[in-house]
């Protein structure tokens, strides 16, 4: 279900992803917030997960505090939790199966059962469609393995029409419009200079720390000093367009002469792209060099694009930065009403940076429960190998790890009961492939399904709550000073 976040300015969120809820919500308990970092953690390493962390842990501690209570030493439960974790994460790569960088279709099932769980059902097979496309489209060799590069993916919002027309660009969007109106709209095969200097003369600031002045005392003087300020505008102007350039991105200011001489010469210019999260998509999207003074550009420093123009999106204009061989971006051009476009633009974000992690490390496990149950039975298997409370310590491991089928069940207004029974049985014949379909409403073959998640997502979930939960086991007791009071005399 999702949940209506107010935060204390009044604003809101509709909202089923975990990360962001835990965002919002503000804690006081030390050991709250302790958990609200590791997944947080959790879900910038693997773009999911942030659920079955808090979940897991919570279970974890809740069975360790059982053990406590039965005279268990606290270095034996976590020694025993640190066993089962090695065991699992070993027996989590015999369930793995090994994932094809080329299969498309493997890779939008993965997309789509992110997609599914974030309230945007209507549009999950067409935004994993342009997801995919997306990670094609920047996925590159380097040293003989794939590499994703998150950053290479934008995503810029803007709100209007429906999600359906949300589309994918290969290159660049800037939400900027022309810096004037009679400048070319759409300019093919262009060549782009991207500028961290300003395109006019500075005012007198900068002489302030000297005490210098400048006093001007006759008519004349003043009128050449104006027009020696235009002809240096001008002059900056001609440097430019006599390497080639017809597109101008500039960082900083560009001078109202310097505009209309940039128009006069057919020249797009955008200017004030102040950070650098929005000029570096610029320079990706078009090879160009950044030139921080213009005595240095040169021909060669030029970017290239196929097409460059100025779009009307919704209510505002912006500048379209499109193909071209250079090109090492794409951009997701997201559409809808607002609430719905917030959680497409972070399910998209989730996805892509799950996408990065399982291309680093290729391979795939069962979802919907099924691996959490096969390492459950495999665990108190093994655990028989072990003497001592040590044993327990693992078992209690391992039914921590059904608490995510068991929850899965109640969720889907199933008996827990009677599907985890089931799920077992399934199971204990050798049947790992096995879990729950919320949908079917029953324990089917979920790799048939298409209910599969990346196997370094379950890794993780696995370290993070073992490292997490065994430093909370550690905690015997709470030293608050943030009430004392302070008497006279006593040291600060």
């Amino acid at each position: 279900m999702s949940k209506l976040m107010i935060n204390k300015f009044g604003d809101t969120s509709v909202t089923r992803d975990g990360a962001v809820i835990l965002d919002m919500i503000d804690v006081y308990h030390p050991v709250a917030k302790f958990l609200k970092e590791a997944a947080k953690s959790v879900e910038s390493i693997v773009g999911d997960g942030t659920k079955s962390t808090i979940i897991l842990i919570g279970e974890l501690v809740k069975r360790a505090e059982g053990l406590l209570r039965s005279r268990f030493k606290t270095g034996i439960i976590i020694s025993g939790y640190k066993r089962a974790c090695e065991i699992a994460l070993n027996r989590l790569k015999s369930f793995s199966k090994p994932f094809d960088l080329n299969d498309l279709e493997l890779m939008k099932k993965i997309a789509r059962n992110v997609l599914s769980t974030r309230g945007i059902e209507m549009a999950v097979d067409y935004l994993a469609n342009l997801i995919v496309e997306a990670v094609s489209m920047v996925m590159e060799v380097r040293n003989g393995k794939a590499v994703i590069d998150r950053d290479l993916i934008q995503v810029v919002k803007k709100p209007g029409k429906g999600i359906l027309e949300s589309e994918l660009i290969r290159g660049a969007v800037i939400d900027k419009r022309l810096a004037h109106p009679m400048m070319p709209k759409k300019i093919f095969n262009a060549r782009v200079a991207v500028l961290d200097v300003a395109l006019k003369v500075d005012p007198f600031k900068h002489l302030q720390p000297y005490k210098r002045e400048i006093h001007v005392t006759e008519n004349e003087l003043i009128k050449k000093f104006i027009e020696k300020e235009d002809e240096i505008e001008k002059d900056l102007v001609k440097r430019i367009v006599s390497v080639g350039t017809n597109v101008v991105i500039c960082r900083k200011r560009i001078g109202s002469v310097a505009r209309h001489e940039l128009a006069k010469a057919g020249v797009m210019a955008i200017e004030r792209l102040l950070k650098d999260e929005h000029i570096e998509p610029v320079v990706k999207a078009t090879g160009a060099m950044r030139v921080a003074n213009l005595q240095d550009l040169r021909k060669e420093d030029l970017g290239h694009a196929d097409l460059v123009e100025e779009r009307k999106i919704g209510e505002d204009r912006m500048l379209v930065i499109e193909g071209g061989k250079f090109s090492k971006i794409a951009t997701i051009l997201l559409r809808g009403d607002p609430y719905q476009a917030d959680e497409a633009e972070r399910a998209i974000k989730d996805v892509i940076a799950m996408m990065s992690a399982l291309v680093a490390e290729p391979a795939y496990v069962p979802g919907g429960g099924a691996v959490e149950e096969a390492l459950s039975i495999a665990l108190r298997n093994e655990s028989l190998r072990y003497s001592g409370k040590e044993q327990i310590a693992i078992q209690a491991f391992a039914n921590s790890l059904e608490v995510v089928p068991i929850l899965l069940a109640r969720n889907s207004g199933l008996d827990p009961t009677n599907i985890v029974t089931e799920l077992r049985a399934k199971h204990v014949e050798g049947m790992w492939e096995y879990g729950i379909d919320v949908y079917s409403k029953g324990v089917v073959n979920v790799i048939e399904a298409g209910l599969i998640e990346p196997l370094v997502v379950k890794e993780q979930i696995l370290k993070t709550c073992t490292e997490v939960a065994s430093s909370i086991i550690r905690i015997d007791d709470v030293i608050d000073k943030r009430y004392v009071k302070r008497h006279r005399g006593e040291m600060p």
